[in-house]
C-alpha cells in the first residue's frame, strides 16, 4: 500500500473559519475521505470542539476521526502554546493499484484503518472476555489517546502488548492543564470522558516509531548485586549510595546540584533494540544508614543498569540521535511529555525545530500530552519527559509520495 499524509494548522479566532482553513488545505492535498484524520486544538477552543468537528466531517467525511485537546500543538518548526490553534493531519491509503478488484456482494473490504475503543474498565483477570479481544493478534500501528486520569494506563499498555505482540503502540494520555476536568476524547463524532480511544493502521501502511528518553548516560554499566524490590542495596558489590556519590563527584561542579535532580537510573533489557536497549526511570532518594537508593520501579538481582542524567542538553542530544536513526520521511507524527516545554529548553519551537530540521521534505503534526506511551525492548510503557515518535518512510511511487 502507499501512504499520503498532510498536516495542517490555523491559529484563526474563530473556529469556523479554522476549519475551512484546515480542510480546504486537506481537500487540496489528498482530496475528500481520508482513511484518518487525527485533529487537536489549544483550550481555547474547547468548547468548540464539538462543532468543528461536525464540521470536519461534513467537509472531509474522514473514515476514522480522533480528536483531542493539548496545551502545545507542534507543527513543522513551530509550536503553538497560548494563542487559539486548530491543526489537523490525515493520511489517504491506496491499494496501489492501477485498476479496481473485482469483489462479490458479500465481500467487505479490510477497513485500512480501524477506530478502537477502550473503556479503561479492562477485566485484566479475564482477557478472553475483555475489551482487549478486538486488538489480539493484531499488527501494524495503533495510534492512542487516552485520559490522564486513568491509573491503570500502564497495566493497560502491557496487556495490549501480551495479546498482539506485534503490534506498534504510540500515543499518551491528552487534555488540558488550563481547564481542569473530565477529559475529552472524541472518536467518530463521539465524546468520550475517560478510557481510551484509538485509530489502528493496517500493517501494510509501513512506519517507524522510536522514543527519545532524553538521557545521557555517563559512568560505567554495573551490576545489582544486593537489592529488594525498588530498593538497591549494591552496586558491583559496593554500597549503592557511595557509587552514587561518587559518580556525581564526576560530574561539573556548578551542576552537580542540578544533577542530582536530574540523576536517572537505566536497566539494561534481555532484548536488542535500534536505540534504545536501557529503560530509564527516576532515582527517589537514599537511605544513608542502610547506604542504600530508592527507584522509581522494581530492579532484579543480577540486573545491569547504567546512571545518567536529563536535562534540556540531554534531552535534546538524545532526540538528534533518535532522528538520525529513521529513513527519509514524508511525515512524522511527535507525542512529547508536557514538561518538555519552551520554559524547559529555554527557547519556542524547540522540538518542532529540531524535527523539521532532521526530517526537512516530513509534514509534522504533534501535541504535547501528560504521559508519553512509547514501545521499548521492555514493551509498551507509559513514559515520562520522553518524546515519541512515528514516522512514515517515503512511498517508493513517486505518484503518490510526501507532500
Amino acid at each position: 500500500m502507499a501512504v499520503r499524509i498532510a498536516s495542517t494548522l490555523s491559529e484563526h479566532p474563530l473556529a469556523t473559519h479554522a476549519v475551512g482553513e484546515c480542510a480546504g488545505a486537506l481537500l487540496e492535498a489528498g482530496g475528500h475521505s481520508p482513511d484518518l484524520v487525527l485533529l487537536s486544538v489549544t483550550p481555547p477552543l474547547t468548547g468548540a470542539l464539538e462543532d468543528i468537528l461536525g464540521a470536519t466531517r461534513a467537509l472531509l467525511a474522514p473514515g476514522v476521526e480522533l480528536a483531542v485537546t493539548s496545551d502545545r500543538i507542534l507543527t513543522a518548526g513551530r509550536e503553538v502554546t497560548l494563542t487559539t490553534a486548530l491543526s489537523m493531519c490525515a493520511l489517504w491509503v491506496t491499494d496501489g493499484l492501477s485498476l479496481p478488484t473485482l469483489q462479490t456482494p458479500a465481500e467487505e473490504p479490510e477497513p485500512r484503518v480501524k477506530a478502537i475503543r477502550l473503556s479503561g474498565c479492562i477485566d485484566l483477570e479475564k482477557p478472553d472476555d475483555s475489551e482487549l479481544e478486538q486488538l489480539r493478534a493484531a499488527t501494524g500501528t495503533l495510534i492512542l489517546f487516552g485520559d490522564p486520569s486513568l491509573r491503570s494506563a500502564a497495566q493497560i499498555l502491557r496487556s495490549i502488548s501480551e495479546v498482539a505482540p506485534g503490534l506498534r503502540v504510540i500515543g499518551g494520555t491528552t487534555g488540558s492543564s488550563r481547564n481542569p476536568g473530565p477529559a475529552r476524547l472524541f472518536l467518530n463524532g463521539q465524546m468520550h470522558t475517560d478510557g481510551l480511544i484509538a485509530a489502528l493502521i493496517s500493517p501494510q501502511v509501513p512506519t517507524n516509531e522510536t522514543v527519545s528518553q532524553g538521557c545521557t548516560a555517563f559512568g560505567a554499566p554495573m551490576l545489582v548485586t544486593r537489592a529488594e524490590r525498588n530498593v538497591m542495596y549494591e552496586l558491583d558489590g559496593r554500597s549503592a549510595l557511595e557509587v552514587v556519590q561518587e559518580l556525581l563527584a564526576t560530574v561539573a561542579l556548578d551542576s552537580r546540584p542540578a544533577a542530582r535532580d536530574a540523576l536517572r537510573i537505566g536497566v539494561a533489557q534481555t532484548k536488542e533494540s535500534d536505540h534504545n536497549p536501557i529503560h530509564y526511570f527516576g532515582v527517589l532518594g537514599a537511605d544513608k544508614a542502610a547506604k542504600s537508593i530508592m527507584v522509581e520501579e522494581e530492579v532484579g538481582l543480577g540486573a545491569t543498569v547504567q546512571f545518567a542524567l536529563r536535562d534540556a542538553r540531554s534531552a535534546t542530544e538524545d532526540l538528534v540521535a533518535v532522528l538520525s536513526t529513521l529513513p527519509k520521511a514524508q511525515a512524522c507524527l511527535a507525542f512529547t511529555s508536557g514538561s518538555r516545554n519552551p520554559a524547559y529548553f529555554g527557547s519556542p519551537h524547540h522540538e518542532a525545530s529540531v524535527i523539521s530540521e532532521a526530517l526537512p521534505a516530513a509534514a509534522v503534526w504533534g501535541i504535547s500530552c501528560c504521559d508519553v506511551f512509547g514501545s521499548n525492548t521492555a514493551g509498551v510503557q507509559v513514559l515520562d519527559h520522553a518524546a515519541s515518535l512515528l514516522s512514515f518512510p517515503v512511498s517508493g511511487r513517486a505518484d503518490f509520495g510526501a507532500i
